[in-house]
């Protein structure tokens, strides 16, 4: 193959990502990182965009957010104080959300993700229901223990997650709870416990869990939280369990 063939082949590749990989990070303010290929016999340099670092900086901006947050509340908390802390340009902050709400809607909304999916994974390979339960409570003190801050959010700003714009969100939060729904319903029909409606057992549990991390954080976090989960533990199952 000539080599006029060979340019005439990689030429609109090389133009479509060189326009995807430099001019729109370039446009963007977007990282680079440079990989080079071979095709036919001729080594081709691509600028790509660095994902890892964007996704890091995402991250950054996440975390710091949630700190200034939780100390402040979403009122007192600024885009400006935001960058400052990360040490980014505002610039940066506007390439990964549009405004301080979409920054605090996704803080929720990981959170409570990977909350379910924590204990969800923790608790896959275990039968038992009643140990599937424990687990599932030494899960949801050990998550809120690592991510305090985000509690703490969620205590403090309530007036605001009651907005109409979270009503959606919230339903599909509680939906993802259909795996502790299932387990509880058929003990019920296993007569193992007693019989009221998985919905309500299920809002009882959650509302123990966070009275005691509510606790926990008002009395300074002074104790380890993961320690009252056999309290939790026999304070509700003693509440369901067939007598």
């Amino acid at each position: 193959m000539s080599n006029l063939s060979i340019f005439l082949i990689i030429l609109p590749q090389v133009f479509v990502n060189s326009f995807q990989s430099i001019v729109i990070p370039v446009f963007y303010h977007l990282p680079l990182s440079i990989d080079r290929k071979k095709i036919g016999g001729k080594i081709i340099t691509y600028y790509k965009t660095d994902w890892s670092v964007i996704m890091n900086k995402k991250k950054l901006i996440l975390t710091v957010a949630e700190k200034i947050i939780s100390e402040k509340g979403y009122s007192n908390t600024t885009i400006e104080e935001i960058t400052k802390r990360a040490k980014i340009g505002k610039g940066t902050f506007y390439n990964y959300f549009k405004n301080k709400e979409e920054l605090f809607y996704l803080i929720i909304k990981e959170g409570l993700d990977n909350l379910v999916i924590e204990i969800k994974d923790s608790i896959e390979d275990i039968d038992d229901f009643f140990e599937r339960i424990k687990m599932g409570i030494e899960m949801y003190l050990k998550y809120h223990q690592k991510h305090f801050y985000f509690f703490k959010i969620l205590i403090q700003e309530k007036p605001f997650l009651k907005n109409k714009k979270f009503i959606n969100f919230w339903e599909d939060f509680f939906d993802r709870w259909d795996f502790i729904k299932k387990d509880l319903k058929k003990q019920i029909e296993r007569n193992k416990i007693v019989d009221i409606e998985p919905d309500d057992i299920l809002y009882s549990l959650l509302g123990i869990l966070h009275g005691n991390i509510h606790k926990w954080h008002i009395s300074g976090r002074k104790y380890c939280l993961v320690e009252k989960k056999d309290a939790i533990f026999n304070v509700f199952i003693n509440g369901i369990r067939r007598k």
